[in-house]
């Protein structure tokens, strides 16, 4: 199966949507890699639950989360990762990225 990795770096309040998440993935496989302000998706509620209904993978930057104070609010939806792992993922394990 076809699959797409997103990347998102800001701030859940800048994205009106996640539609194009959505749209763009298809049938695919869908992971999304939260960094910098994205990190703040598992803190709010509403977005949070967006963004678990479009992908079927969630990876987050632990660097950027521990910068915000943020480690305690990710829930077990969301993949703890550092930045060599985040490589893997983008240049092996999935066939397309798409910065959002």
């Amino acid at each position: 199966m076809p699959s797409k990795l997103f990347i998102l770096l800001k701030s859940p309040h800048e994205y009106r949507d996640l539609d194009a998440v959505a749209a763009l993935g298809g049938d695919d496989r869908v992971g999304v890699l939260l960094f910098e302000d994205a990190t703040l998706f598992p803190a709010l509620k509403d977005r949070r639950d967006e963004l678990i209904d479009v992908a079927d993978e969630i990876y987050v930057m632990g660097d950027d989360l521990d910068a915000r104070g943020l480690r305690s609010k990710v829930g077990k939806e969301f993949q703890v990762i550092d930045y060599p792992r985040a490589v893997d993922l983008i240049m092996d394990e999935f066939d397309q990225t798409i910065t959002l």
